[in-house]
């Protein structure tokens, strides 16, 4: 198979597909169609899976890694309140409502598991610290995903289990455990089913070839930044239009 899709492709297929996902979320009583719901919901399970992934290749060809975990911990804070009003302005303002938690927490275990060699003792950690993420966007699982593909590292098949996995996580959760997302009281059946999304990647990181592609300073610092711009943008627009 072709290896055509370096860092740089894959980091605008995740920004583009959260975008679309994001745009969903903030006007779906806009867009409140089956096929617009499933759209939205597949395609931003892209996003994860690929930030995962690159994550644990960023943290093997990183010079520092202290300061790969401060650059997402400082996009985390400048996150936090984009995302609250984008999305849970109605609530208590969380801190650790963001992705680049989770993202930053991934980053943090990793390092930790550098230093812990015991594989039960790194699975206890990976355990704390995905429960350190309960409150965070991707909670738990978000961490699990990139513990897997850090215990991976260099399988070029591994990563399609993993993902396998989290998707059936996600679908069990969504239709059992949340009681306000059971699918007996009436969720839809697009929500559930629009999970399976997360198999999406398959082809994407078939053809990762493991090159970092265009890469200056103003796209690496961007591709953070886009982040809590176009929550702020998406929040600016709604209560614009409301």
């Amino acid at each position: 198979m072709l290896k055509s899709l370096n860092s740089f492709h894959l980091k605008v297929i995740a920004i583009s597909s959260m975008l679309i996902n994001h745009i969903g979320y903030t006007f779906k009583e806009v867009f409140a169609s089956p096929i617009w719901t499933f759209a939205y919901l597949s395609i931003g399970l892209l996003t994860y899976p690929i930030m995962a992934y690159l994550l644990v290749q960023g943290f093997y060809y990183t010079r520092n890694r202290w300061k790969y975990a401060g650059r997402l911990a400082l996009f985390w804070l400048i996150s936090i309140l984009p995302f609250h009003f984008a999305f849970d302005y109605k609530n208590f303002l969380n801190p650790f409502n963001n992705v680049m938690f989770t993202l930053m927490m991934g980053c943090l275990l990793m390092i930790v598991c550098e230093k812990v060699t015991s594989p039960v003792w790194q699975m206890i950690m990976a355990c704390l610290f995905a429960g350190l993420t309960s409150l965070s966007d991707w909670p738990i699982i978000g961490i699990l995903i990139i513990y897997g593909f850090y215990k991976t590292y260099g399988s070029s098949v591994a990563y399609k289990w993993i993902i396998t996995a989290a998707a059936i996580f996600l679908i069990v959760v969504f239709s059992l455990k949340i009681p306000d997302k059971h699918i007996l009281s009436g969720e839809p059946v697009v929500d559930i089913i629009s999970r399976l999304g997360l198999l999406g990647v398959f082809p994407l990181l078939n053809r990762y070839n493991g090159k970092r592609g265009y890469s200056p300073a103003w796209v690496k610092w961007g591709f953070y930044a886009f982040y809590p711009l176009h929550l702020f943008i998406l929040a600016g627009v709604r209560e614009f239009l409301n």
